[in-house]
């Protein structure tokens, strides 16, 4: 069944033969309706699904850093933040063949932004669950009040801690507290760091910064 929006000259939602229409993000969209295949799938849509999976299990670990980092990239879109990160990271963060597709953590992207991040020389160390971020601190406004985005992610456990608006800019560090008591110990993660603009509306690119192991105490 399909409906007219505004009148005969309006919009149509539902279906209609082999096309359907439907509001999507304020948009009107239309399309060739699914016809489920009765072929078997090619290798290459079989590689298409696999990257998309391990995508998407990935991301799903910290939606909501991901919708807050990739939102200026999907101002004015169709697509939501989260449609924007799972295809940047499948073009750009899958390595390997198929069907031994692998996450390249260090070509991560956990933000997207127009925030200069020239000369922040971003570095990460670890002593026992305290993980300590340190960058140049920016003084100029009104960037020097941009908020620090610091994310860690543990590949084996496929779960993240973060801080979506962390220290100010010009402040050069801040810590993010590891969750021993439930991750254990000897686990390794992946960490990333990102500015945010102050009243949210924008954010840097992120920039990797190591890989660590939660070790034992001494």
């Amino acid at each position: 069944m399909a409906r007219l929006k505004n009148g005969l000259l309006g919009g149509i939602t539902g279906a209609i033969g082999n096309i359907e229409g439907y509001m999507f993000r304020g948009q009107l969209i239309y399309r060739t309706r699914r016809i489920k295949s009765t072929k078997p799938p090619t290798e290459k849509q079989l590689a298409c699904r696999q990257k998309m999976k391990i995508v998407q299990n990935f991301l799903g670990a910290f939606t909501d850093f991901i919708k807050t980092g990739f939102a200026y990239a999907a101002i004015g879109k169709t697509y939501s933040a989260i449609g924007a990160a799972v295809g940047w990271h499948i073009k750009n963060a899958i390595t390997g063949e198929y069907p031994n597709f692998t996450i390249d953590y260090a070509a991560v992207k956990t933000a997207v932004g127009p925030i200069d991040i020239k000369g922040t020389h971003a570095t990460a160390t670890i002593e026992d669950d305290k993980l300590t971020f340190t960058w140049t601190p920016h003084y100029s406004y009104p960037h020097a009040y941009d908020r620090v985005m610091l994310l860690a992610y543990s590949p084996v456990l496929n779960e993240a801690v973060y801080v979506l608006f962390g220290a100010q800019r010009v402040k050069g560090t801040d810590q993010l507290i590891l969750p021993v008591n439930t991750w254990g110990r000897d686990v390794a993660v992946e960490t990333y760091l990102a500015f945010i603009a102050e009243n949210g509306m924008s954010c840097s690119d992120s920039i990797y910064t190591g890989n660590f192991i939660l070790k034992k105490k001494d």
